[in-house]
This record gives C-alpha cells, structure tokens and sequence, in this order.
C-alpha cells in the first residue's frame, strides 16, 4: 500500500460514500474540536452522532455548512455503526 493512502478511510452512510483521508489538517480540526484525538475518541465510545459528523467533515474536507445532513445519515444509519468505523480512522490519525 502506498504511504499517501495509508489510513484512508471509505465510510458508506445512507447512499452516501465518504472518503476519510487522515491528514494534518483533518487532525488539526479534529484536535481543535475535541481537545485531542484522545477527546474524540471519548466521543466515538459515547456514540455521539454530531461528534461522528465533525470527524467525517474534517476527514473528508467538507464544510461546516454540510453538518446537519452528514449527521442526519448519521442517524439515519446508526450511529453505533458509523462510530466504530471512525474509532479505525481516528487511530490512524
């Protein structure tokens, strides 16, 4: 496997296909938000479905604009689901 691929993460919620990519720039906003990655783990373990929608944001470069429809699929989904696939993403991080 390449270097530059390693750790990305395809998230399938709903009908749609979230590529997660772990780059400094999605661990920074992700730090920011939680207080760390130890934080949004914490939040991954809590099954928090604005928590999980943060972490799709950041991983796949979307905007804040697009928080309330990523964490609808969320929902929609199951966020026990979505939460165990981003714990994988967040650990490459």
């Amino acid at each position: 496997m390449s270097e530059a691929l390693y750790g990305t993460t395809t998230v399938v919620i709903g009908a749609r296909t979230y590529t997660l990519r772990p780059t400094l720039e999605a661990a920074l906003l992700i730090e920011s938000r939680f207080g760390g990655l130890r934080g949004a783990l914490e939040s991954m373990r809590l099954m928090s479905i604005s928590a999980s929608a943060d972490i799709i944001i950041a991983g796949a470069g979307l905007t804040a604009a697009e928080h309330t429809q990523v964490a609808t699929e969320v929902f929609n989904t199951g966020v026990a689901k979505v939460s165990a696939q981003l714990t994988n993403f967040i650990t490459v991080l």
